[in-house]
C-alpha cells in the first residue's frame, strides 16, 4: 500500500516540479499558489527530494492529488474522500436509483449542513457531467416554479429562451426527456413544497432521476402535513425511494469523524477516544466543516501535518467558542 502511494507521490511532484520550473516560479511563489503543497520546507526539503520519511503519505497524497486537478482545468471540489462513510452510503443509494425503471426515481438525503451533502453531489456529477447535473435552490425561488424551472434549464447547458412560466416548464421537461440525467437538488427545502410539486411532476413526464438534499424539518412537514398544498404534495412520496436517506438527519457520525481524524494521522485508539468527545460538538457546529477547519488551524499551530490530539481539541474548542470543559462524554452514533 504505501510503495504504492509513494510511487504516485513521486509522479505527481514531478509533475508539480516541472511547472515550477516552467513557470520560472519560486517555492514561495508556487506554495502561494497551491497552498496544499504546505509549508517552503515541506515542499523543498522533503515532497521534491523524494524525502517521504515521517509524512502522512495517504494525506499527502489528497493534497498533491488537489493540486493535479488544478493543474488539469478542474476543480478541487471534484475531490472527494470516497471511502468516508456518508459517501459510500450515498453512493450506495445513488447507484440504486440510476438502476430503478419504475418511478420510484426520487432519493430523499435528509442532512444538516456540514455533513458532505454538497461535497458528495459535486463529485457525483464530476465523475458522470453528461449523465448528471446540479441546481442549487436558493431562498428567493421558494414555491415560485419559474425559478426553479430556469435554475434546471440553466443547469443542463441552456438558458431559458423566455419568462413565460409555462415555455421555460416546457423547455426544462424537453431537456430532461432528450437527454434523461440525474439531476441534485441541493438546499431543496429553500423551494419549500413548489419542489415537490414540480419533482412529481418530472418524475412523471421524463425518465430523469432526481435527488432532494435538504433538511429533515421540511420533509417531516411534508409527511404530517394538514393543509391542502402540504397533502398534495404528499403524493410526492409516492414517487421517492424507500426508505430516505436518514441516517444524518442527526448530523455527523462518530464513524465519519474517526475516518477523518485516522486521515489526519491519528491512531486507531486515539481517533475513537477523540471522536466520542468531538462528535456532540460538531453537530451543534457547522459538522464536518468545523473538523476541517480545526485540523488546519492545529496542523498550523503544532506545525506538522500530524498535530496532537490536544492541538485538534484546543483547536475545536477555539472555533466552537466552547469551554474547555464542555468538550467532554459521547455523542452522535455508530455503525
Amino acid at each position: 500500500m504505501n510503495d504504492a502511494l509513494i510511487e504516485s507521490l513521486r509522479a505527481m511532484v514531478a509533475r508539480i516540479a516541472a511547472v515550477q520550473a516552467e513557470e520560472k516560479l519560486s517555492d514561495s511563489e508556487l506554495l502561494r499558489r497551491y497552498p496544499d503543497l504546505g509549508s517552503t520546507k515541506t515542499w523543498g526539503n522533503r515532497l521534491k527530494v523524494g524525502n517521504f520519511k515521517d509524512l502522512n503519505l495517504r494525506r499527502q497524497h489528497d493534497k498533491l492529488t488537489r493540486v493535479i486537478t488544478i493543474l488539469d482545468g478542474g476543480s478541487p471540489d471534484e475531490e472527494f474522500f470516497t471511502d468516508l462513510p456518508f459517501a459510500v452510503q450515498f453512493a450506495a443509494r445513488l447507484g440504486k436509483l440510476e438502476r430503478q425503471l419504475n418511478d420510484r426515481r426520487i432519493l430523499v438525503c435528509l442532512a444538516p449542513n456540514g455533513t458532505g451533502k454538497t461535497m458528495f453531489a459535486r463529485w457525483a456529477c464530476a465523475q458522470a457531467r453528461a449523465s448528471r447535473a446540479m441546481v442549487r435552490v436558493r431562498p428567493t425561488w421558494r414555491n415560485r416554479p419559474i425559478n426553479l424551472y430556469r435554475g434546471i434549464v440553466r443547469a443542463l447547458g441552456e438558458e431559458p429562451a423566455t419568462n413565460n412560466p409555462a415555455d421555460t416548464e416546457e423547455h426544462a421537461i424537453r431537456l430532461l426527456k432528450q437527454t434523461p440525467r440525474t439531476l441534485f437538488l441541493d438546499q431543496a427545502h429553500e423551494g419549500g413544497v413548489a419542489v415537490m410539486h414540480i419533482l412529481r411532476a418530472l418524475v412523471d413526464e421524463t425518465p430523469s432521476r432526481f435527488v432532494w438534499l435538504g433538511y429533515s424539518t421540511a420533509y417531516r412537514s411534508v409527511i404530517t402535513g394538514s393543509t391542502d398544498a402540504l397533502i398534495e404534495a404528499q403524493a410526492w412520496l409516492g414517487r421517492c425511494m424507500k426508505p430516505v436517506f436518514d441516517l444524518y438527519a442527526g448530523g455527523t457520525r462518530i464513524d465519519d469523524v474517526r475516518h477523518l481524524l485516522g486521515r489526519a494521522g491519528l491512531t486507531e485508539a486515539t481517533t475513537k477516544s477523540l471522536a466520542a468527545v468531538l462528535a456532540p460538538v460538531l453537530n451543534a457546529h457547522t459538522n464536518l466543516r468545523l473538523l476541517d477547519d480545526a485540523l488546519q488551524r492545529a496542523r498550523a499551530a503544532d506545525d506538522t501535518d500530524d498535530p496532537e490530539p490536544a492541538t485538534i481539541i484546543a483547536a475545536v474548542k477555539e472555533l466552537s467558542g466552547l469551554d474547555p470543559k464542555e468538550l467532554t462524554g459521547k455523542g452522535g452514533e455508530e455503525g
